[in-house]
């Protein structure tokens, strides 16, 4: 495993753990987070058991691909900064 594309991929799980917790009071924001984290995160964390940041480590691991399109959506739709 690359050690560079590990400590990216850990930042961009971080990014969006951070924007997570700090969109958590709007309601709405929230629902996106969610809605993303279904669609995505279910597929290696089925129960729901992992905290987001270790849900989406795992989908890098795993789903590569996945993981770099799930980013892009969330920051088209303004859940997270450039």
């Amino acid at each position: 495993m690359n050690i560079d594309k590990y400590e990216e991929a850990a930042l961009v799980a971080q990014k969006i753990s951070f924007a997570f917790e700090d969109a958590f009071h709007d309601k709405e924001q929230r629902k996106l987070f969610y809605m993303y984290f279904n669609r995505y995160l279910l597929r290696v964390d089925p129960d729901g058991e992992l905290a987001p940041y270790d849900a989406l480590i795992l989908l890098w691991r795993k789903y590569p691909d996945e993981f770099t399109h799930m980013e892009k959506e969330m920051t088209e739709k303004g859940l997270l900064d450039d």
